[in-house]
Formats: C-alpha cells, sequence, structure tokens
C-alpha cells in the first residue's frame, strides 16, 4: 500500500514581519516626533519622506513599513494625538472644579498650556487649519465641536441651559481664535501665551456675566 504524501508546509511570506501594538507605537515614536519639529518652520506639503529620513536615519523600507499610508498617515497620527491630547485635558481640568467661573478659567488654562507644551505641532496646525480639506482643518473642526459639546454637557453645572447655543460657539470661537493669534508662529513666547490666556478668560467671563444678566440668571 502506497504512503501518501506528508502535506505541504503553506509557502513563508517574504520579507520581515508586520508589526503592531506597542513594538509598533515606539518605532512610530521618533518620526512622528521629527515630523513635529518640522512643522515649526515648514508647510506639512513641504515635508517630504526624504526630509524626514534625513531628520531620523530611518531607512525608507523601513518608514513605509511603519507608515504604510506615507507622509499623510504621518500628518493624520500626529495631529490626531494632538487634539485627543487636548480634548482630555479640557474634560480633566473642568471636572476638577466646583463652580462655572472655576471651569471656564480651568477650561481656557488647559488649552493655553496644550498649546504650549506643544509647540511646533499646534503651530502647524493653526498654520494649515483653516486651509479646506486640509489634515489640520478636518480635526481642528472635530475638536471644535468636542469643545461645544462638553460645554453643553456642562451648561446645567455652569448655569448655562438657558443661554442661546450660539453664544456657546461664539465663546468657543474665540477662544480659539485668540489662541490662534499666539500659537501660529513659532517659536512661541511664553509670556505672549500667559498674557493672552488671562486676556482670554476675562472676555469669556465678561460676555458670559452679561448674557446670564440679560437672560435673568444668577451670577456664576
Amino acid at each position: 500500500m502506497t504512503e501518501s504524501a506528508p502535506p505541504e508546509s503553506p509557502p513563508r511570506a517574504r520579507g520581515r514581519p508586520r508589526i503592531a501594538g506597542d513594538e509598533l507605537t515606539a518605532r512610530q515614536a521618533p518620526l512622528l516626533a521629527a515630523a513635529g519639529r518640522l512643522l515649526a518652520g515648514r508647510a506639512s506639503g513641504d515635508i517630504s519622506v526624504e526630509l524626514l529620513l534625513q531628520e531620523t536615519g530611518a531607512s525608507r523600507p523601513s518608514f513605509y513599513r511603519w507608515f504604510p499610508g506615507g507622509m499623510e498617515q504621518v500628518f493624520d497620527q500626529l495631529i490626531a494625538k494632538a487634539n485627543s491630547d487636548l480634548v482630555l485635558r479640557l474634560m480633566t481640568a473642568v471636572s476638577r472644579c466646583n463652580t462655572g467661573e472655576e471651569r471656564i478659567t480651568a477650561g481656557v488654562r488647559a488649552y493655553f498650556d496644550w498649546g504650549l507644551e506643544l509647540g511646533p505641532v499646534v503651530t502647524g496646525i493653526y498654520r494649515e487649519g483653516f486651509t479646506e480639506g486640509s489634515i489640520a482643518q478636518r480635526y481642528r473642526q472635530q475638536t471644535l465641536n468636542v469643545a461645544i459639546l462638553l460645554i453643553n454637557q456642562q451648561a446645567e453645572g455652569l448655569g448655562l441651559t438657558a443661554l442661546p447655543p450660539r453664544l456657546i460657539e461664539t465663546l468657543v470661537g474665540w477662544i480659539e481664535t485668540a489662541g490662534a493669534v499666539v500659537f501660529r508662529h513659532y517659536p512661541l513666547n511664553p509670556a505672549d501665551v500667559e498674557a493672552q490666556c488671562a486676556l482670554t478668560t476675562r472676555m469669556c467671563l465678561a460676555a458670559l456675566r452679561m448674557a446670564m444678566e440679560e437672560h435673568g440668571l444668577p451670577r456664576l
């Protein structure tokens, strides 16, 4: 009786095995950091794969192994991380406060601290955040929407339920515009950022107090 041949082993995939999870994150981190630094002086469209490789010493095959989507993926991840960090800071800052004025002050402070800490990445966001269709514009709008939603969720604690939604949206727009004035040029001047934070806080508190008086609501 003829013995059957043993089953063939599946062919081995060519090239290096794919990486994922923490290992992939660790490999991507230096390139994301370098892309953030380069944004200080260049538009994202002027930052090529070659420039990023020169900055980091990584090889082209490794780059595309870690970022199959190329430079668009690099900036997508970089800006998404910056925006998620801002949302977390805002939520954390507001959750620690008891009064309306404390929450407004803490939220504005968290925003300006975020911009100062992330530096060139935030400069890149505000340099390109008003360009229709850009990655920065898409994430900037998402963050504005989240900030408005967050304030609306906090409305009961802030005593703002009777105020028109357009006022909340206007205030969020003011805060972002005030930030763009100091964040769009790099390097950032901490004293200018601090002064802008103080001015923005006073503006928001004054506008809310006037609106609440107009609607017959108690002070914050």
